[in-house]
């Protein structure tokens, strides 16, 4: 089965706007496939991956002379395992006008952005990509970004997903393979899958002698997904050291697993925190990393709602990634633990959301976040919302809508 990705149109407008593209995230998320058929539209395209010995070798030897060999228009399969083609690259973007020569994919996407960014700034669109958007597994077509809104008819039809049916999605996540696939063993799929992203991106990265730790290290993060970061933490856990954490937390962000959302804090909010959230990626790695197989194991877990908060923000953020908005994500907390999960900063305002387990909130308990983060931010807060797990689309109060899992 092959799912239609949103993000085409927005890729297709990069590509024949700037004169190269890259798009970046995990492995397996179906980076190849979007460039594959963005080529095939565009048409003329080779296509040369870097995952091949020969082709690398002769790319990190020779990068002008794989170059020749490889004239544009070109798509360029995992670059970041030859940096030292950007500066070949940039002599050849420099000396055509020409849009769209090169399209790249890049699993280790820090590596990647920082080589197109310091030697083709002005000259690459960068695009992030993740797995399936909830959308894109039910065949809906490409819609606005998430944005609250106390219009109903900006979002999808909400019937049927019941708390059962939300765990179910998280349970899976949105690795296409694992939807593609019918009767697909999840469990067996997930361990090959951390197996190989080990083998391949982690061993490339940094010698990690212990790749048993280094998984453990990746359980101990998944119990704090949705969950302030605290180094000492995760590194007593994982029984290694801070700075160990530190290097080995960068590296599951830099290859896409693990996302760190920074919260929101200027001169108006002096007692909001400065500490990021660790979320990962995807729910149904992270539900794997953490023994959890099942909707009733998910709803039934300590880490229910932490899980549930993690699908909502990376279903929201790739409604924004794949329809080319530039929106920003932060989330706000200050020192009297008064939070919002997840804040959308688009066109100068900034729009709250909170995400909750339940089927029903009241309105003082969502107003004593809301008022206290409304006043910290006059005149640039907008219409927020409560995603939750309900059947019916509907409004708190004037300012806050009511915005069912479903409907996103």
């Amino acid at each position: 089965m092959e799912f239609e990705r949103h993000i085409i149109k927005t890729a297709e407008e990069v590509a024949t706007t700037f004169r190269a593209m890259a798009v970046c995230g995990p492995r397996q998320v179906g980076k190849t496939w979007l460039l594959k058929r963005l080529a095939a539209k565009l048409g003329g395209y080779e296509t040369v991956s870097l995952d091949d010995e020969a082709f690398l070798v002769q790319a990190r030897n020779d990068p002008k002379l794989f170059l020749d060999l490889h004239p544009a228009p070109l798509v360029i399969d995992e670059i970041q395992s030859a940096p030292e083609l950007f500066g070949a690259l940039k002599m050849r973007l420099d000396a055509s006008d020409a849009r769209g020569q090169y399209l790249m994919t890049g699993s280790q996407q820090f590596k990647m952005m920082k080589g197109a960014k310091e030697s083709l700034a002005g000259r690459v669109g960068i695009l992030r990509l993740a797995g399936l958007s909830k959308a894109e597994i039910e065949g809906r077509p490409l819609s606005a970004p998430f944005l609250p809104s106390l219009d109903v008819n900006r979002f999808g039809n909400a019937g049927g997903w019941d708390v059962h049916t939300v765990y179910e999605a998280v349970v899976k996540g949105g690795y296409p393979e694992c939807h593609a696939v019918p009767n697909i063993n999840v469990r067996r799929y997930f361990s090959s899958y951390i197996e190989t992203y080990i083998e391949r991106d982690i061993r490339e990265m940094v010698d990690v002698a212990n790749i048993a730790q280094f998984q453990t290290f990746m359980r101990v993060c998944a119990a704090r997904t949705g969950q302030l970061l605290n180094y000492a933490d995760l590194a007593r856990d994982a029984a290694i050291s801070i700075p160990t954490a530190r290097t080995w937390l960068s590296m599951l962000e830099t290859s896409g697993v693990v996302y760190i959302l920074h919260p929101y804090y200027g001169n108006l909010i002096k007692r909001a925190v400065k500490t990021p959230k660790l979320y990962f990626t995807d729910t149904g790695l992270c539900s794997h990393l953490l023994g959890i197989t099942t909707a009733k194991a998910a709803i039934d877990s300590p880490l229910s709602g932490a899980l549930l908060e993690t699908y909502v923000v990376m279903e929201i953020m790739k409604s924004h990634w794949y329809s080319g908005s530039d929106a920003k994500f932060w989330f706000f907390r200050d020192a009297e633990k008064h939070e919002i999960d997840l804040l959308i900063e688009d066109g100068g305002r900034l729009y709250p959301v909170e995400i909750k387990r339940a089927s029903s909130v009241k309105a003082k308990d969502i107003n004593r976040n809301m008022d206290v983060f409304r006043k910290a931010t006059p005149g640039i807060n907008a219409i927020g919302a409560v995603v939750l797990v309900s059947t019916s689309l509907g409004a708190l109060d004037a300012n806050t809508a009511l915005i069912p899992i479903g409907a996103l």
